[in-house]
């Protein structure tokens, strides 16, 4: 047993639903994993650390602090303030003065002059009851009237830190974010010593620290000063701030949400990529998602790259830019559960659903993608197992030095290598060792020896092993899928990625949209109409949906390949859903099916149609 120590700024989910626990909370027979108090979340109004709240509207930190300053209707009220306030300025409550000279004619307030230092003269009220701790306070004051109280009639202060403490939670219960400087010189008091006691709050959890207000977030306007807020209000202001944020958005329809996507994947005409940088770019965007190995040359990476040529692939493979693997293993089906059998009836072939990827993003992708615990055992017996076991031994080999290692025939080096990229346990530094072992044989008889042209696959070839990553800390990685998605459509919600192979449950990913909302770096709200759910954008993305939304239709038609991850017919797109198989298509014409579907002729008998994969989470 493990005990870590935490000390936080506010109770936990947990204990909260425990604080707060109905009289029925622990009533019942079930067990402590089926308890109410288990079943219930609680959804924090606030980010885990200031740091994390994006800008906030300062429309919303106005109102919140109309809202939370006092507006007294008579003396009572006044006397009332004073006792939350412990003491405020003369010239700030100007309009009370009436009520002021009431409740000292009652001998319930008085009024306390600074003598000496900075703030020489300066005039502040209090109610009479706090008279010990305005003496520890100010204790050169002079205070007019005199006020002479009977013993128990005011409250208990016995030193300054205290004091200091009543006096500044008061004032942060009733202002938004404010500096210590600002406060100081509200209240008589050196900068230095209110922001040793707002220090003092913030370990208490009462307020937090940060630069909220809007344009303070540069150090040339107001210097280094950090800002000061309850925690309450802050809460209040970041809410609406996102109502705000949420409500500026209008939605779109389906059609131009296509049309968007279009030109935001880089498939409408004029808005294609260019050159080595537009391959990794387009890489960069469709990393994750799986379509038969033969058509991300021929049908994805040449719809986005103008006069897309091979070598820029190959390139950023062996500059080690770019990797390639398959993400989500074959299930076994049938077999004894060791995945053996299904590594011998599978081999790679031309529509063998792959991946290419930003090769540091690897790792995390197929940990996303095997999150449910996918089997990435190797085989038993054959060239594939051998293949495997000197991979694991010694590392990145050349197609040779398995020939030698194994002292087996090039063609089952071949056989044993297209078995372990079925199964998603290897892949090469380049992308011409898959295409070699893929390419089709028009029917022609293989030499005995191996590939033709003499010597095998092309490239070091190692294994593909997916991190392990501990269930209870899934947070950091719905967070790299999250990104994914949002770089990948813009605009992310559960429909539009129905057809992702990422196993991480929704929910999770969910939380982490949820979290970027709070940090500001993306926005809620409703942008695609239709749909049920939350959904999420990048801002660049939605200033492209308003220009998309502007923008006229002139019925220009795209093609799109139906393994390409813009063929969310079924889901986004009305009618039924088109398998993602490869040498198909269909037409789009203003972001709507213009065309049925189609398929080359030289496609006729050869086309596999692949499993869709289930929906994200639902593993």
């Amino acid at each position: 047993i493990r005990l870590h120590a935490r000390d936080t700024t506010e109770p936990s989910p947990m204990a909260h639903e425990i604080v707060n626990g109905k009289p029925y909370t622990y009533l019942d027979d079930a067990p402590l994993e089926e308890r109410r108090t288990r079943a219930v979340s609680l959804r924090r109004s606030l980010p885990e650390e200031a740091r994390d709240l994006g800008e906030l509207d300062i429309e919303a930190i106005d109102a919140v602090r109309e809202q939370a300053w006092p507006a007294p209707r008579d003396a009572e009220e006044v006397h009332d303030t004073l006792l939350g306030l412990v003491a405020i300025d003369e010239q700030e409550a100007s309009g009370w003065s009436a009520w002021f000279e009431e409740l000292a004619a009652a001998g319930r307030a008085a009024r306390l002059t600074q003598v000496g230092g900075e703030r020489d003269g300066q005039r502040l009220w209090f109610a009479a009851e706090h008279l010990p701790a305005v003496e520890l306070l100010y204790p050169d004051a002079v205070i007019e009237p005199r006020l002479d109280l009977p013993e128990g009639a005011t409250l208990p202060c016995d030193a300054r830190d205290e004091a200091r403490r009543l006096l500044l939670r008061g004032h942060s219960e009733v202002r938004g974010p404010m500096t210590a400087s600002t406060l100081g010189a509200l209240l008589a008091l050196r900068a230095v010593d209110v922001d040793r006691g707002f220090r003092q709050l913030e370990a208490s959890g009462f307020i937090l620290r940060g630069r909220f207000t809007p344009g303070r977030t540069s150090s040339e306007v107001e210097g280094e000063e950090d800002e000061f807020c309850d925690r309450r209000l802050l809460a209040r202001i970041h809410r609406l701030t996102l109502d705000r944020l949420r409500r500026e958005i209008d939605p779109v329809t389906a059609q131009d949400f296509m049309r968007f996507l279009l030109r935001w994947q880089h498939v409408a005409p004029g808005s294609q990529l260019e050159g080595r940088g537009g391959v990794r770019e387009a890489v960069s965007q469709l990393q994750g998602f799986e379509a038969p190995s033969s058509s991300w040359e021929h049908e994805l990476l040449a719809a986005r790259v103008t006069d897309y040529g091979p070598a820029w692939l190959d390139e950023l493979c062996l500059a080690g830019e770019v990797a390639w693997a398959r993400l989500a293993p074959p299930r076994a089906n049938g077999s004894n559960g060791n995945g053996s059998a299904q590594a011998k009836a599978l081999r790679a072939t031309r529509v063998t659903p792959m991946t290419l990827a930003v090769r540091a993003d690897l790792p995390q992708l197929l940990t996303a993608s095997r999150f449910d615990g996918a089997d990435e055992e190797g085989p038993e017996v054959g060239a594939a197992a051998e293949i495997f076991a000197e991979l694991r031994a010694r590392g990145a080999l050349f197609f040779d030095e398995l020939v030698a290692a194994t002292r087996r025939l090039q063609s089952d080096i071949e056989g044993g290598l297209r078995e372990l990229i079925a199964a998603g346990l290897v892949a090469s530094d380049g992308f011409q060792g898959l295409r070699q072992l893929t390419r089709r044989r028009n029917g022609r008889r293989r030499p005995r020896g191996g590939l033709r042209g003499g010597g095998g696959p092309a490239g070091r070839w190692a294994l593909v092993r997916a991190p392990e990553v501990d269930p209870a800390e899934v947070e950091p990685l719905a967070e790299r899928v999250a990104e994914v998605l949002l770089k990948r459509y813009g605009v992310v919600f559960r429909d539009v990625v129905a057809a992702e192979s990422f196993r991480v449950p929704w929910r999770e990913v969910l939380r982490a949209l949820r979290r970027f909302e709070a940090r500001g770096t993306v926005r809620g709200g409703r942008f695609v109409s239709g749909f049920v759910g939350e959904q999420f954008a990048l801002p660049e993305a939605l200033e492209a949906l308003r220009r998309v939304r502007k923008s006229p239709r002139t019925g220009e038609r795209v093609r799109i390949a139906a393994s390409d991850p813009l063929n969310l017919t079924g889901t986004i797109l009305p009618g039924p859903r088109i398998p993602a198989v490869r040498d198909r298509s269909f037409e789009l014409e203003d972001g709507a099916i213009a065309d049925p579907l189609t398929r080359s002729p030289a496609a006729e008998g050869r086309l596999e149609t692949r499993r869709p994969p289930p929906p994200l989470g639902d593993a």
